[in-house]
């Protein structure tokens, strides 16, 4: 409670969006009124807002409370595995304590990341749960799925909860798919029977589907699209492919469209020349002036690719073709259509037809986001130097009454002088919050890489002795799954995008890195070969 909202009230594309979207959706008008940006960030974090909103609670409050629940449901399932309450308390401890809920530039701020920590728990445990706990080889599936039915739905419903509210969930699959290989593993003598196996199976995705189904239904009847992102659909991924076909005269680093393509795509089609007033105006400076700024790129002509999509979402609007759904979708199918037909044309010109945001490939980016993977790895162990801390709220007086309103408040006051404890008590609580920091950075600091480096020889020497997978084992590969995968995820996006090696994109991972020290440390003891 001590703990204020850093509202940012000019993050017209982040912070402010979801908080205008939950005041949209609580007056009844679903995401308001069509705009370049009602679909361009998913609604599961404004639906939290809302319900958070409606039960009166302050935010960081109902943040951190659905955090600790997460937290303390990750801890049992960690200790029935382990056979130990010892291990329940250490995995709360650790989780509970962890010093990047306190932070203002990571969980202060009204964004998704504050919930989205939570929903990659629930989905991690409660995959603990349907595919390795309960489930033994003298149980069929058939019964399996009568015992698990329940988790097995709930674990649907976060899924598509959290699928909803982030663009890039996949990098929580391979930890989902070993837990799933583990209990596929399990049901070998039952594999004749595949019809309840299935059922097993499909239920979680069925019931995640109709999670993002509803909200893609609402959306159809409301704007005339079936989807609930921008950034997921084929229309707006192959309007954005198209233009990041075309060659540059000289690769530059982050940039997709500079001046050379865009001359080329003016010449190949109607659609991009409606875009040229903005991307040859004030507009696009705006959006390269902000990227130049935020990297601090010194001779920055061009709009960087982090910027990109956003400064093509506002040129397309600004050419008129936001007014709704359907008309935004048709004018980025017929952009593709039209680049796609001049690069038939002038083959010399173009790349391969693509459809996607992920800027061209290029051999050098292997090397460059192993490095890049490195120090990201280095920022989550270190939890990014980044020590508990308060900033002070920015944005106009109309924007911040908006913040209070919605999330309960209280905000972080706009004059930074006012930061300071306002007594002893808070000063011991500032104190206690950092010394608590400085003891979790060093306990990760040398516990991951150890408790990694453990997981790497347990696996080699089960590999070598031939080994069944032990449940424990599994366990540990998902949790090494889930870091290693949004670590190398991170580090392509640094090398190839923009900047994202932060705490703030680090913070869902954050709780399996601590989870996978302790994990370790309890298999150790046990052995590293035990089953449950």
């Amino acid at each position: 409670m001590n703990f204020h909202i850093f509202a940012v009230g000019w993050a017209a594309h982040d912070d402010l969006l979801f908080v205008q979207l939950a005041a949209n959706i609580g007056m009844g008008n679903w995401l308001g009124d069509y705009s370049n940006l009602t679909h361009a960030k998913g609604v599961g974090y404004s639906i939290f807002l809302l319900i958070n909103h409606a039960l009166g609670l302050p935010l960081k409050f109902g943040e951190h409370a659905a955090y600790l629940g997460a937290a303390f449901f990750l801890a049992i399932t960690m200790g029935r595995l382990l056979q130990s309450r010892a291990a329940v308390f250490a995995f709360f401890a650790v989780l509970a304590l962890m010093p990047t809920v306190w932070a203002a530039a990571v969980a202060g701020r009204v964004v998704r990341e504050g919930i989205y920590v939570t929903q990659s728990i629930l989905i991690v445990s409660l995959g603990i749960h349907c595919w390795i706990l309960g489930v033994g080889r003298d149980c069929s599936v058939v019964e399996s799925l009568k015992n698990n039915w329940g988790k097995l739905t709930l674990l649907g419903v976060a899924g598509g909860w959290f699928w909803i509210t982030r663009e890039e969930g996949v990098w929580l699959f391979p930890a989902l798919l070993i837990l799933m290989g583990g209990w596929i593993w399990q049901q070998k003598a039952y594999i004749q029977n595949w019809k309840p196996i299935a059922a097993y199976l499909l239920l979680p995705l069925v019931s995640a589907s109709v999670v993002v189904g509803v909200v893609n239904t609402i959306n159809y009847f409301e704007y005339g699209v079936f989807r609930n992102n921008d950034f997921r659909s084929s229309d707006f991924k192959s309007g954005y492919g198209a233009l990041t076909r075309i060659r540059h005269d000289q690769w530059q680093r982050y940039v997709l469209f500079p001046a050379d393509a865009r001359q080329r795509a003016y010449a190949m089609s109607a659609a991009a020349r409606e875009l040229q007033p903005f991307f040859e105006g004030q507009g696009a400076a705006n959006w390269r002036k902000v990227g130049c700024d935020q990297t601090a790129t010194q001779e920055c002509p061009e709009i960087l690719s982090g910027w990109f999509m956003w400064a093509l979402r506002d040129a397309v609007a600004a050419a008129g073709h936001y007014k709704d759904a359907q008309t935004a979708s048709a004018f980025y199918q017929r952009l593709s259509a039209e680049i796609d037909a001049g690069c038939r044309q002038r083959p010399e010109d173009c790349l391969p037809n693509r459809a996607t945001m992920l800027p061209p490939w290029r051999s050098e980016y292997v090397g460059d986001t192993l490095k890049a993977s490195w120090e990201v790895f280095k920022t989550l162990s270190t939890f990014g130097n980044v020590p508990p801390h308060k900033l002070a709220s920015v944005g106009t007086k109309e924007q911040l009454w908006l913040f209070e309103v919605v999330t309960n408040g209280p905000l972080s006051p706009t004059d930074p002088a006012l930061l300071s404890p306002a007594s002893p008590r808070d000063k011991i609580r500032e104190k206690i919050a950092f010394w608590l920091f400085k003891i979790v950075k060093a306990f990760s600091g040398i516990g991951l890489p150890l408790a990694l480096l453990a997981w790497l020889i347990w696996s080699i020497v089960c590999l070598v002795k031939r080994q069944p997978p032990s449940a424990a084992w599994m366990v540990a590969t998902a949790l090494s799954a889930a870091i290693v995968t949004r670590v190398v995820l991170l580090g392509l996006l640094e090398v190839t995008s923009m900047p994202s090696n932060n705490m703030l994109y680090l913070f869902p991972v954050a709780p399996f890195s601590l989870a996978m020290i302790v994990f370790m440390v309890f298999a150790t003891v046990r052995g590293l070969s035990f089953k449950k």
